[in-house]
């Protein structure tokens, strides 16, 4: 008799439940469980299943970018808001904010899909007779790792604390850990920190031993060699294991095959190697992006920027001058990044237009804002090191770290100089310019415990005093710099599942 369980190939519809629910939630027009993944080719539609869940508008092309850093200090609420993330904004957060609940649901979908097709793995490796068969499946395994590894990576950076020593082995500090979609329970009680990110290591460590070396190329839509150790170097980074961070991070640097993007020649295409990376999604620097098509899109990251119809521009969010001052007059980066319009109201902000929409992707009549999220890129590996260099007391290799970025988009740039905190402080900067408008902000900001701090400016809202924000960690309002668990995952899980002090 077949189990009562089915599953669809596509592995999941998007919506949002929690992640109890996932394990048990039935699709429409779903096939038995038995008989889903019993060849390589269904392998293959599983993994496709599995990249196809990070195009979701809750994640890398949508909430999970633009939220954290529009709630600190990387945008403000303009005059034209139309009511776009504002509670987010105003830290109005709670456990059922939908935005949120989303991207926690997301990330549970990417791991339930991993986890269908490693319950069923064993069984399609005992078909396979071929060195090539094996080859393939070995290579979806290798994805599978990875794609757990990352997904359990975001729900850590983003609904647990910041890792320390003394925090690290608290219960329920860190994330449930489902590793089976048939054999879990339905409540799966929260592992410590450590153990969390001690799963998300055991992950990276068995893709490093089955994704290809043949996938080691620059501006790649697959998981690469590349990919993992780039975010090694991120997670060993985040739990203080600064000298593993850094060797990361230097196998991806000398590798040579990433290269960091030139932002002052320009290009056939009238754009610098660094204008083309933002608005055709293509660069040598990139490492893993996600592919979007005209008919296979996510979401629209640069949407709630611009707001331009044809005619007129109503921007949700402006820049804020404490962020544009960050930028010199030779940073190349800023033209990619920021615009002075006249909106629709006849104000004149200055916009973010970093999302300003791919011409491959938003062809036709209709104006998406449509960008391929560039997930991993050698400059992020390259602030990884320059920060854990700066924590193992090497400050002269941190500064060449920063010294390789900056000759890449300064104009005439000579070297990166200073000593003691001023480093650590231009590492923090850099970060802003580099990884402006990238989702970093709020969990950089959370894991070296620094205040969030907005100041009042012409062409925002300001009715709350909403943007002369300053929270400090020791403010009650600073444990929203860790989202809350949704409710529904609580109440599904009859309060297995514990919430974080922003639940309360």
């Amino acid at each position: 008799m077949k189990k009562l369980k089915i599953f669809s190939l596509i592995l999941l519809t998007a919506a949002t439940t929690s992640c109890s629910d996932f394990l048990t939630e039935m699709p429409n027009g779903a096939i038995p469980q038995d008989d889903a993944i019993k060849t390589l080719d269904d392998c293959d539609a599983a993994i496709i299943g599995i990249y196809s869940t990070f195009k979701s508008s809750a994640l890398y092309s949508g909430y999970m970018t633009q939220l954290p850093d529009i709630q600190a200090d990387l945008a403000y609420l303009s005059l034209s808001n139309t009511g776009v993330f504002a509670d987010i904004y105003r830290w109005n957060i709670n456990p059922s904010t939908a935005q949120i609940t989303s991207i926690y649901s997301a990330l549970y979908q990417v791991i339930s899909r991993c986890n269908f097709f490693f319950d069923y793995a064993d069984r399609v490796r005992e078909t396979l007779t071929t060195e090539s068969e094996i080859k393939t499946f070995e290579k979806r395994i290798g994805d599978a790792y990875f794609a757990r590894a990352l997904a359990y990576s975001e729900l850590i950076r983003h609904f647990c604390e910041a890792y320390t020593e003394e925090n690290a082995d608290d219960e329920n500090s860190g994330v449930s850990l489902a590793l089976s979609y048939v054999n879990n329970p339905k409540a799966i009680k929260r592992s410590t920190l450590r153990e969390s990110y001690a799963q998300v290591i055991s992950d990276l460590e068995n893709a490093e031993k089955y994704i290809p070396t043949d996938r080691a190329v620059a501006d790649s839509e697959y998981f690469s060699p590349g990919a993992v150790n780039a975010l090694q170097s991120r997670i060993y980074l985040y739990i203080g294991e600064y000298q593993k961070s850094v060797d990361a991070a230097t196998q991806v640097i000398k590798s040579g095959i990433y290269e960091l993007a030139e932002a002052v020649y320009p290009t056939s295409t009238g754009y610098s190697e660094y204008g083309n990376m933002w608005v055709y999604d293509s660069s040598d620097e990139i490492i893993w992006k996600i592919a979007m098509t005209t008919t296979d899109r996510g979401g629209a990251l640069g949407k709630i920027f611009l707001n331009y119809n044809g005619a007129t521009y109503s921007p949700d969010y402006v820049a804020p001058n404490t962020i544009l001052d960050l930028f010199g007059d030779t940073d190349y980066r800023y033209p990619y990044f920021f615009s002075d319009i006249t909106a629709a109201d006849g104000t004149q902000p200055t916009v973010i237009r970093k999302y300003i929409g791919n011409p491959n992707i938003d062809a036709g009549s209709t104006k998406y804002f449509t960008n391929m999220p560039k997930v991993f890129r050698l400059s992020e590996v390259y602030l990884n090191r320059a920060e854990a260099y700066y924590n193992l007391g090497n400050t002269t290799s941190a500064l060449a770290d920063l010294t390789s970025i900056r000759r890449k988009r300064l104009q005439g740039y000579g070297s990166a100089g200073g000593s003691g905190e001023a480093v650590m402080q231009e590492i923090k900067e850099e970060r802003i310019r580099e990884l402006f408008m990238e989702g970093f902000r709020l969990s950089d900001l959370k894991r070296w415990g620094d205040e969030i701090i907005r100041k009042k400016q012409i062409y925002t809202i300001d009715g709350n005093n909403e943007n002369q924000l300053n929270i400090k960690p020791t403010d009650a309002a600073y444990r929203f710099t860790t989202w809350p668990i949704p409710q529904h995952e609580i109440e599904a899980s009859n309060n297995v599942v514990v919430g974080n002090k922003s639940n309360y």
